[in-house]
């Protein structure tokens, strides 16, 4: 059905793109509410409480590889409902580099577009052409993954790597 619609998020990124269902995102909130985890690995900024909650915030960018950049004045933190098969709370935050765009599409306004060469395919479903402009589609499962193998208590031990 070529009319059906899809209300998707596009979340700019440092250097990149990510697109969300609109339903996976709850809120979007300041960065200044994230505290750091100074052990924490480059993926992740910190942790958000949110609704009593204290949420991981994780570079979506930095779970595919790329370094940390400078950021911006503009950040904010996107809070995604997950599906929660690996991650129990099922909720963690996304950085984003200014406020998320809510876009209604339709098959004929994406285009499939092979990964990049330095794209983690273990944490990438796809990219996609939307007019213009080029986003991934993260694997919310594989950030799930991530976000298991990984917790507060490894974060304030020191790491040998």
């Amino acid at each position: 059905m070529s009319d059906e619609q899809l209300h998707a998020v596009l979340i700019a990124l440092d250097g990149d793109t990510a697109i969300l269902p609109n339903s996976a995102v709850l809120e979007v909130v300041s960065r200044e509410a994230v505290d750091s985890l100074p052990q924490a690995p480059g993926w992740l900024l910190g942790v958000l409480t949110w609704q009593g909650r204290s949420l991981p915030v994780v570079r979506l960018e930095g779970l595919n590889g790329v370094a940390e950049g400078p950021g911006s004045r503009r950040s904010r933190v996107v809070v995604v409902q997950s599906v929660g098969r690996h991650w129990a709370p099922a909720r963690f935050a996304i950085l984003a580099q200014g406020y998320p765009h809510l876009v209604t599409l339709n098959r004929a306004a994406m285009a499939a577009l092979p990964l990049k060469v330095d794209d983690r395919d273990d944490m990438l479903l796809a990219r996609v052409r939307i007019a213009s402009q080029e986003a991934m589609v993260p694997d919310l499962e594989a950030v799930e993954r991530q976000l298991a193998a990984w917790s507060p208590e490894a974060a304030a031990q020191p790491r040998g790597e």
